[in-house]
Formats: structure tokens, sequence, C-alpha cells
């Protein structure tokens, strides 16, 4: 399903196997069992999917009956960021409108402290990266379709976090303006403007405000190029409200990363080119601090890339943040 492990211009950083996933027999015997009797059928195979930063299993499973399952699980003692990622997806996916261009869920089961997701399998890859601007083309005309489903939230999925109840994750200039966080995180040429940022970052909870149920972690590998021709967004584990762009704002920090013109995005793409500069402006400062904070803080030895992709992220998003406040 994923290509394989691949550099981008701003740094060698891999793009594809970056988890560090239980595989099939490494899983207790009653999760296992658990599987094929809900399944009705024994497992043949199992293709660890390696791709995203969360420590849960998460793999294609090859059936007896010549069906296929994509299966994610994820054990409460393992770790509780999967486990709690994957509990509120069952949720979400259980009732995310057909119309949103996602893997179905089939069902889902709690075995001891763990819990077991099963998808339908797609036939389907993440994008290229650095992106092609063909595919990069494809999902932003997905992301265009897929404001308009979710744009207001559909009753089911209500109700939802906004863009307030996330201020506090999102707070990092603020809070390294009043002292709370460490400075020496920042990259120097940013630290003389760390008032600034902070003054900015201060609005983005209501420049970004809306009505709209969004991803909130759009990124390539929680995105399928199906080999129908579909676009399929993943992993709906932070759906929030927000305004309808801010996926978009999101994905393009990697669009500018790797050297594609994001800017041309901004002004031409319908989910943005017409929302206020300074909006924008907000929100890009507020994930940038996110991805300081984040690039900095102990690794974690279930995910052992997600500090180099934050940082990586960081360097980018500092990076289109520059140039844009430059004008």
């Amino acid at each position: 399903m994923h290509d394989e492990t691949t550099p981008s211009p701003r740094g060698a950083v891999p793009h594809r196997g970056t988890a560090s996933r239980p595989r099939w027999h490494a899983l207790p015997d009653a999760v296992r069992a658990a599987v094929e009797s809900r399944a009705g059928t024994a497992v043949l195979d199992a293709a660890s999917q390696d791709g995203g930063f969360t420590e849960g299993f998460a793999s294609r499973l090859r059936l007896a009956d010549g069906r296929r399952l994509f299966v994610k699980a994820a054990s409460a003692s393992r770790g509780e960021h999967a486990h709690h990622a994957y509990r509120h997806e069952a949720v979400v996916a259980a009732v995310l409108p057909t119309s949103v261009p996602a893997p179905r869920l089939l069902w889902s089961l709690d075995v001891d402290d763990w819990v077991v997701l099963a998808f339908e399998d797609v036939e389907a890859r993440a994008p290229h990266r650095p992106w092609r601007p063909d595919e990069l083309a494809a999902v932003l005309a997905a992301l265009a379709g897929l404001a308009d489903v979710l744009t207001p939230a559909p009753d089911a999925l209500l109700p939802l976090g906004t863009t307030a109840d996330l201020d506090p994750e999102l707070s990092f200039w603020r809070r390294c303006a009043a002292g709370d966080a460490d400075a020496a995180l920042v990259p120097a040429p940013w630290r003389a403007r760390i008032d600034e940022l902070a003054a900015l970052e201060g609005r983005w909870a209501q420049a970004a405000a809306g009505d709209s149920a969004v991803h909130f972690d759009l990124r390539d590998d929680n995105i399928l190029l199906a080999d129908d021709g579909r676009v399929l967004v993943c992993d709906w584990n932070w759906v929030q409200l927000a305004a309808p762009w801010v996926d978009l704002i999101g994905l393009l920090i990697s669009v500018h990363g790797d050297g594609l013109d994001a800017e041309r995005v901004v002004a031409t793409h319908p989910l943005t080119r017409d929302v206020p500069r300074a909006s924008i402006d907000a929100f890009l400062v507020a994930l940038a601090g996110y991805f300081v904070g984040a690039a900095g803080s102990p690794p974690v030895a279930t995910s052992p890339w997600l500090r180099v992709h934050q940082a990586w992220a960081r360097d980018a998003s500092l990076d289109w943040l520059a140039a844009r406040l430059a004008r």
C-alpha cells in the first residue's frame, strides 16, 4: 500500500517506514483469535503498514476465503497514544457519512485492553514524496469536495471540539513569551521575534474557527490514491470544528517544504483564495510553534522518526512563514 522510504528536498527524512509496529504473530493469542472469529475465517498472512507515527498494529490481512481486511489494533499497556487515537477513530469512522471519501469501517471490537478496527482493504498507495504535481492536483481537488461534504458538520459527527478547545495545544509562542516554554528550542533567527509571533498566534483560534468538520491531521501518510482514481482520507482521529481551509494549510507545509509553490495554491484554491491573509498567517504561526516545541521534545521509542519529521515540518513551516511575513 505504501512506497519505499524516500527522502525530501529539505533533508533526508523517510516518508514510509517510520513507525515501529507489532506484527500479526506478535499480537496476543486472544486478539488474533477474536479477529479471526469476527472475520469468520483464518488469517493467512499480514503485511504491516509502517508509515505514520503511532505504535499501533496496522496491517493488510489476507484471509483464507480470499477476502482482505485492513486491521488496526492498539493496547493501552503498549502505548496510550495509539489506544486513545484508535478508540476515538472507531467512534468517528462508524458515523462518518458515506459521502466522505474514506475507507469504510467494517467492524470494531475490544479484547482485554486492546481495541481493534477492521476497514475495507483498498488497492491504493500514499502520494509520492516529494510531492508530484499531478498527484498534488488530485488531492487539492479532493479537499475542495471534502469541505463541501463536511460544511456544515454533519449532525452524526456532533458534538466536536473547536479551535478554542485546541488553543492550549497550539500556544507555544505565547508560552515562550511568558517564560513557560524553552526559548532555546527556537531557531536563532526567530528568537528576537517571539513576542511578535506570540501576538499573531493569539489570534489563530478565532481566525480558524468555523462550522466545518475538518480532519486536522491531514498529511500525505493519511491520504491514499486508489487504483480506481479516488483520493481517500484516512485516520480521522483529530476531527474538529474549524474553518474549511485549515486542512489545506496544514498540508501545504509539506508542499512548500518539497519545493512546490504553496503560495500559488493559496491564491487559487477555492478554500483559501478569499481567506484574509492575516487569518492564514495566524494559523501558520500556531502550527510552526507546535512543531518547534514538538521537535524539541524527548524521543519516542515506538516512533523513532517522529521528532525528525517534526523538525522537518518546523523548518518547512518557518521557511514558508518567513516568506509570507516579509511581504
